[in-house]
């Protein structure tokens, strides 16, 4: 379910990046294929980031994700699951760390649309 979840977000996150494709037409089904794996590679990149900075497996970071699509502040509810999972405060430091790998992950969800544009 939380992996569907990831899905979910990927997909929503390239509807908002995609308004520059779709000025220029409609992506290519090979386009939207590489869009798509592009988007899971980040968010891939972000849960590996997150579980280094928390020192869990990945697998924890996946669990610890919100499984509604509704969820905007997905970080803030992230933090808290783990913090409860973990039973401890994550501390500044590390959620500080965590912003920023979803600040990074935001930027390149949102220069995908783009990129697969110009493929």
């Amino acid at each position: 379910m939380r992996r569907h979840f990831l899905h979910v977000l990927l997909i929503g996150c390239l509807a908002a990046a995609l308004p520059a494709a779709h000025a220029q037409g409609a992506l290519t089904p090979a386009q939207s294929a590489w869009a798509k794996a592009e988007s899971r590679n980040v968010e891939d990149r972000f849960v590996a980031e997150v579980a280094a900075i928390v020192g869990v497996p990945a697998a924890r970071v996946r669990e610890a994700m919100p499984d509604e699509r509704r969820i905007t502040a997905t970080v803030a509810r992230l933090l808290a699951a783990l913090e409860q999972d973990l039973g401890e405060p994550l501390g500044e430091a590390r959620k500080a760390a965590i912003h920023a790998a979803d600040e990074r992950r935001k930027r390149e969800l949102a220069a995908i649309g783009a990129r697969a544009a110009q493929r």
